[in-house]
């Protein structure tokens, strides 16, 4: 695995899921914010409404905006291994590059949730001393060759020092 390697395209499909999740709690506070509106009084409503309004017009600014920058977001998330670090890059405004020796890794977990088994992907989990890091969702045979691999890769690191 000594290339650049993207996300695969099903986990655009998982992205625009958590995005109809995220409008779904907006509409939730939405609710409560009308629900509260008819157990006040009428100088209470106006500054309801006005919360209303707002919160509406932030809640459909953030979701389109979530929405239109999926595929940007595809198109800059990528991750790379070979035998001496795993490379993830990810961010189309603001770029991140995250540099893992295989020496320093102490675990590699998989973690597959509702909206990943979907589509078949779990996320990665690299875990070292530091923190952990994560590749948002690869096809679950791909991760699991992934952690295997990891995990030899980190094993021989540990008995070269």
């Amino acid at each position: 695995m000594d290339k650049v390697e993207k996300l695969p395209e099903d986990i655009k499909t998982i992205w625009r899921i958590n995005v109809l999740i995220d409008g779904f709690l907006y509409l939730i506070i939405l609710l409560a914010l009308v629900i509260l509106s008819i157990f006040l009084p009428e100088k209470g409503q106006n500054f309801i409404e006005i919360v209303q309004i707002v919160v509406g017009v932030i809640a459909i600014a953030i979701l389109a905006g979530k929405l239109i920058l999926i595929p940007y977001r595809w198109n800059f998330w990528t991750y790379y291994i070979d035998e001496r670090q795993v490379e993830l890059h990810k961010g189309f405004f603001f770029r991140k590059q995250i540099i893992i020796p295989i020496a320093r890794i102490q675990n590699v977990t998989l973690k597959q949730g509702p909206i990943l088994r979907i589509k078949s992907l779990q996320k990665v989990i690299v875990v070292t001393a530091a923190g952990k890091s994560e590749i948002e969702g690869i096809k679950s045979d791909q991760a699991e060759a992934l952690k295997e691999l990891l995990m030899k890769l980190a094993q021989e690191a540990k008995n070269d020092i």
